[in-house]
């Protein structure tokens, strides 16, 4: 039984917004793919440390401006611990720029429902 040209339309319309869904979510996780910069990290944990000890001579010596730069020292080497990251780089990304068949830009072009129907196939020939 075939779809009406409504049904047709709100189907073509939730593919569309899954397609713009489902760049997002690939935007997002290849931002997640970051490392730590390990000498950003060091120096703002040595940072954050020197901060708590200031902070903590500024009140034990009742002088407020202490406290507040050991306070300023402490939240700028948290800043600097978590803040400098280094992209990774994948050992598959001269594969993906490629352009080969298996490559997100081939993926791209091809529809929903093409795809879904590839994928069927593929089971169904495991399967066998």
């Amino acid at each position: 039984m075939g779809l009406s040209e409504h049904e047709q339309q709100l189907l073509d319309e939730m593919e569309r917004r899954l397609y713009q869904s489902e760049a997002d979510v690939v935007q997002t996780a290849q931002g997640a793919h970051t490392q730590f910069n390990l000498r950003s990290l060091v120096l703002g944990i040595v940072l954050g440390l020197v901060g708590i000890g200031v902070l903590v001579g500024g009140v034990a010596a009742q002088q407020l401006w202490l406290g507040v730069i050991g306070f300023a020292v402490m939240l700028s080497g948290a800043l600097l611990a978590f803040s400098k990251r280094e992209p990774v780089t994948s050992p598959n990304a001269s594969a993906a720029t490629s352009g080969g068949p298996g490559s997100p830009a081939s993926a791209e072009r091809e529809s929903f429902s093409d795809r879904m129907q590839r994928r069927w196939d593929e089971r169904m020939e495991g399967e066998r």
